[in-house]
Parts: C-alpha cells; structure tokens; sequence
C-alpha cells in the first residue's frame, strides 16, 4: 500500500477531532495547510508543526467547511514552501494528495505538486478571473486533467468555492475512529488509521 498525504474536509458545522489529527500526523508529518472561504476571499495557512496544526484546527470557523491537508513528502524538500496548499495564481490555492511521477521535477528540492501548480499558472495565464474560474469549473478542463493526475485527488479552490478533481472522497464511519469523526470525508483510508 502506498503511503500518501491526506486531505480532510470540514464540513460546516463540525470539527475535525484533535486526535484524528495527531493520529495522521503520525504517517503525515512533512506540513500541514488548510484553505476556506470567508467573505468571498480564500483563507489559508500552512506549517510545518503538530502544535501549530493543532491550535489552528482548534481556531477553524465552525460555519465554513474546511479543508485540511497533511503531508507525506514523496517529491521534494521538507520545508514550509512545500507544504500545501500552493498558490496557482493570487486567489487560486491548490492541495493535491497522490503521487505524479511524470510531473517529479528535475530539481529535487521540488515536489509533483510544485510542478503542477507550476503547469496550472502557465496555463491560466493571461485569463480574467472569471475566466479561470469558469475553466477549471468546465469539463474540458476535467478531461485535460484526467490523465496528468490519474490515481490522484486534487483541489483547488478560488472565490467561487472548491473544485475536486481526480478520485472519489472517503467517508469515516464511526467503525473506523469514533462518532465524533463519522461523516467527515478524507482522501484516502490509509494514511490514518487506529
């Protein structure tokens, strides 16, 4: 089984429990980020320690939804650049959870994820805000993409909100860690776990 990052989405109303976090921590530990929406404006904040995480999570807005990612460095140094979520464009932040061997940079204090947002900015280049949004929000772009990050979960999120690309979310059931993280979807089932 391959090891990977792992996203988690907030719903509104919920919390995501400290010791799903800490226990993800534990297979995840290269960084942390989140982005939201607040007033029509993209939130985010990253790091690279379980304490800060902690505390951020503990502060997270209950009436937005929320999404979180923790790191597991497969491409790339370990430092707060590489944390996620990365800038595509100003208001266009993106989180990827798999593995893009064909996109490993040459450098290699860079990761996968680095280069696709690299590839992202240079696409989008040029395009109103409006613009950009729309595409990654259309099919074309979904088929574009398809291929480039097959066996991957990707992202982004602008001003009009969140678009997910690649696999399906995974939804926690009290079986697999308690009640209080029943219903919350993550991004894959094993990079935590009892």
């Amino acid at each position: 089984m391959t090891t990977m990052c792992l996203i988690i989405k907030k719903p509104l109303g919920r919390h995501v429990a400290a010791d799903f976090l800490e226990n993800a921590w534990q297979r995840n530990s290269h960084g942390w980020g989140c982005f939201h929406m607040e007033q029509n404006q993209v939130i985010w904040a990253r790091g690279l320690d379980l304490d800060e995480l902690l505390q951020h999570n503990a502060r997270l807005p209950l009436n937005a939804e929320v999404y979180l990612h923790l790191r597991r460095a497969t491409y790339g140094d370990i430092n707060h650049d590489m944390a996620h979520p990365y800038v595509v464009r100003p208001g266009l932040m993106l989180m990827h959870n798999g593995s893009i061997a064909h996109l490993a940079p040459h450098d290699t204090t860079r990761s996968d994820t680095s280069e696709l947002a690299r590839l992202l900015r240079d696409m989008l280049e040029g395009l109103s805000d409006a613009q950009a949004s729309a595409l990654i929000r259309s099919q074309g772009f979904r088929a574009l993409t398809a291929p480039l990050i097959e066996g991957s979960m990707v992202i982004l999120m602008d001003a009009s909100g969140p678009v997910r690309l690649g696999r399906e979310w995974h939804t926690v059931q009290a079986a697999d860690w308690d009640e209080g993280m029943a219903g919350i979807e993550v991004s894959n089932s094993h990079a935590w776990g009892r």
